[in-house]
Order: structure tokens, then sequence, then C-alpha cells
């Protein structure tokens, strides 16, 4: 077996990216949100043109009504969402963005796109893909021995 550690490499990769984030200018405010609020907030970002409901982010993201109606009174004290009134029931309150989470998505999605320009440099696709091909298999033996190891654990 080779001396090469890919583990180190894989942690130190990581930490290296963390740091890129971490220091992104662009991603100040959203360094206060949380990854629930990153998502919801891309949810409702793709589908700004759908009527989006409560209901709809719990089923979407597999979440307790009582889960998401508190992530949700967290994101609309952090200026994220409103609860607007449906005309035909106000019982429902349909979630929309704000003007400063439209721009706080538009941030984050700018950022990304120059995260992964940033890894590409210097990659044909065909790396790229080869690249990929490999972390893909890296993660199935990772998931594979898992499953291993959850399997002797209930043997004992």
């Amino acid at each position: 077996m080779s001396e090469k550690k890919i583990g180190a490499e894989f942690k130190a990769l990581g930490n290296i990216m963390k740091r890129y984030f971490e220091s992104a200018s662009s991603l100040k405010y959203a360094k206060s949100i949380t990854g629930e609020n990153t998502f919801i907030l891309s949810y409702l970002a793709k589908n700004e043109e759908e009527a989006i409901y409560q209901k709809d982010i719990e089923k979407r993201f597999s979440i307790t009504r009582s889960t998401t109606s508190n992530v949700l009174s967290l994101m609309e004290k952090k200026a994220l969402i409103k609860r607007m009134p449906v005309e035909n029931d106000k019982r429902l309150k349909q979630i929309v963005l704000t003007k400063e989470a439209k721009q706080l998505h538009a941030d984050i999605v700018k950022e990304i796109e120059h995260f992964e320009t940033t890894m590409r440099k210097g990659f044909s696709d065909d790396e790229i893909d080869q690249l990929l091909e490999y972390i893909k298999r890296v993660k199935e033996n990772l998931k594979s021995a898992q499953k291993d190891i959850e399997g002797d654990k209930t043997n004992v």
C-alpha cells in the first residue's frame, strides 16, 4: 500500500474550501444564516413563480410542522422572508423572499460559480470527468465500508 494518504488530502482540501467561503466578502451576511436557511432560500428562489406555503417546505425538506414553523419564524426575524396572506383563505400564508434575501441568494450563486471556476483552473473537461469519477468511487467505498461497520454492530 502506498504511503500517500488520500484521507489527509481530502481533509486539507475541505479545510481550504471552508476558509475560502469564510473569507468571501460577498457572503458576510450569509454567515449569519444556517445551512437549512440557505436550502430554503434557494428553494424559494428557484420556485419564485409558484405559490409556496409552509406545507410545501415541510414536504420538500422532510421536516416537521413545528420545526418548519420555527425555522420560518427565524427567517422572518432575519428579514429573509415574508408570510403573505392569501386572498381566498386567510389561514394560508404564502412564503415569499424579501428583496434582501433575493440579493443574498444572487450573491451566494455568484460566489459558488466563482468558486467552481477557480477550482477548475488548469483542468480539461476530461480531467474534471475523471476527477469526479474518482471522487464517486471514494464515496462508494466509504458508504460500503460504513454499511459493513453498521452490520457488524448489529451482529454483536
